[in-house]
């Protein structure tokens, strides 16, 4: 763990004993109730095991669910081992990168470690690895479906959205088994551009080539509702309903 991601860990665990020093007073509560539980969680967590502390913080919840105090100080353990989790699979990752600097997955892990660890200019230049390699395998095969899904699920993870669209695109043009989901997901990234009566279109070639998925159908009413088109838009909501979508 390095320097920054140690001071957070720990600074949580002062955290933690801070909320929950009121409840180390009620030492002598019954066996099995919430104080009890949280009197446990505490001394556990003095001594250092986490996940057992975060164990009994829980018991002690399912017991008083409503206690504020033990909610932030659960929410707190989780982030700490989080961190902790974080920082072990950096470490195996920049392993397997110093063995293989051409593993796409092995980035990926290393883009989303970094994230969980606030260190988001490492984790934005670890994507940006990943689209140098998809564009290099590109070159090679231009009709690799499946390396421009991925250029195109990077891109919109970067906020790159026209450049998603454009990837999507390129995936519908070459016609593969991913059509229906880059079809979807270039709905999803119309909307977010405010291109909703081309996000319509997305989403009913997505529909035609998927008419049970549900989920597609309430996206479909989404942007209907968007465009002031009401009565569609609740006849998409009802399809979705009837499909089994939950919303």
């Amino acid at each position: 763990m390095n320097g920054k991601s140690k001071m957070r860990a720990w600074t949580g665990v002062a955290m933690v004993l801070a909320i929950l020093s009121m409840l180390c007073m009620a030492s002598v509560a019954q066996e099995k109730t919430a104080s009890y539980w949280a009197v446990q969680g505490d001394d556990l967590l003095r001594k250092g095991s986490i996940n057992e502390a975060l164990e009994a913080y829980e018991k002690s919840l399912q017991l008083d669910s409503e206690n504020e105090s033990l909610l932030l100080g659960v929410a707190t353990m989780h982030h700490i081992l989080q961190v902790q989790a974080a920082t072990k699979a950096l470490g195996i990752v920049e392993k397997k990168l110093e063995k293989n600097p051409q593993d796409m997955n092995a980035w990926s892990s290393r883009g989303v470690a970094l994230t969980n660890l606030g260190r988001d200019d490492e984790a934005l230049k670890s994507r940006e690895k990943i689209l140098e390699l998809l564009d290099q395998s590109l070159e090679k095969d231009p009709t690799n479906s499946t390396s421009w899904m991925a250029k195109a699920e990077i891109l919109a993870g970067m906020d790159r959205l026209d450049e998603a669209v454009q990837a999507c695109d390129k995936v519908i043009e070459i016609n593969s088994s991913w059509v229906g989901y880059a079809a979807e997901t270039k709905g999803y990234l119309l909307e977010g551009l405010g291109r909703n009566e081309d996000a319509l279109q997305a989403y009913d070639m997505a529909i035609e080539l998927n008419p049970e998925k549900g989920g597609l159908w309430y996206s479909k009413g989404g942007v209907l509702k968007t465009l002031g088109r009401n009565s569609e838009a609740d006849e998409a909501f009802a399809k979705a309903k009837d499909l089994g979508y939950q919303f």
